[in-house]
């Protein structure tokens, strides 16, 4: 089967990691975070967080839901409502920026998202996510972590609402933050999802220490 995106991470969950540690020192305002990203990154790279940021902001997944996953992905480095930032709004700002640049660089990109060719998964993901619902919501509240508010039903609204594949995606963030042990074969229901959603192993195998 043929990786998507060369098999390594991609789109919205790929670009939150660029909000590290030292991005305000390093970089500069959380735009320059946006548009480095592009610098050096091949064109599909830009376009699939521009697909995904689609997908999300023409969903009726509200602000709160965005802003939650986005914190998370950015392991609480980047919190929107704290930099003066609404989710949708910040989804639109990425739009803009990633259309405007594409369309710089390749005329005939893509300024509407494609049909999304994985909906047909919305179940077997939605079933992975509450399986661990409980446990994840406990570990986020353990002295280790930082609890964020509704990650776990954000998590529901995109798979059910948006696009099961990002909502996949960012589940795999959660349970690098927040994931119980899990059992080898619940781990190989997440390396089968990902092979239907055509990512490279790695992307999955990444959370093999998870497994009890």
């Amino acid at each position: 089967m043929t990786e998507r995106f060369g098999g390594m991470e991609f789109g919205l969950p790929r670009v939150t990691r660029a909000f590290h540690r030292y991005w305000r020192e390093e970089v500069g305002s959380d735009v320059d975070v946006l548009m480095a990203y592009t610098v050096d990154m091949p064109t599909y790279q830009v376009e699939a967080v521009l697909i995904d940021a689609l997908r999300l902001a023409d969903s009726d997944v509200p602000a709160w839901a965005i802003e939650a996953l986005w914190t998370l992905g950015t392991q609480e480095q980047h919190v929107l409502r704290d930099e003066g930032r609404e989710g949708r709004d910040w989804l639109r700002l990425v739009i803009g920026l990633y259309r405007d640049h594409l369309l710089s660089k390749a005329p005939d990109s893509p300024v509407t998202a494609p049909p999304n060719p994985y909906l047909h998964l919305t179940g077997s993901v939605l079933d992975e996510i509450r399986l661990v619902a409980d446990a994840m919501l406990v570990e986020s509240l353990s002295y280790r972590r930082r609890y964020i508010p509704g990650v776990v039903p954000a998590l529901e609204l995109v798979a059910a609402r948006a696009d099961p594949d990002l909502a996949f995606r960012f589940f795999l963030h959660a349970l690098a933050a927040y994931g119980p042990d899990i059992p080898r074969g619940q781990y190989e229901r997440y390396v089968a999802l990902g092979e239907q959603f055509e990512y490279g192993e790695l992307l999955v195998q990444g959370y093999e220490h998870r497994v009890d």
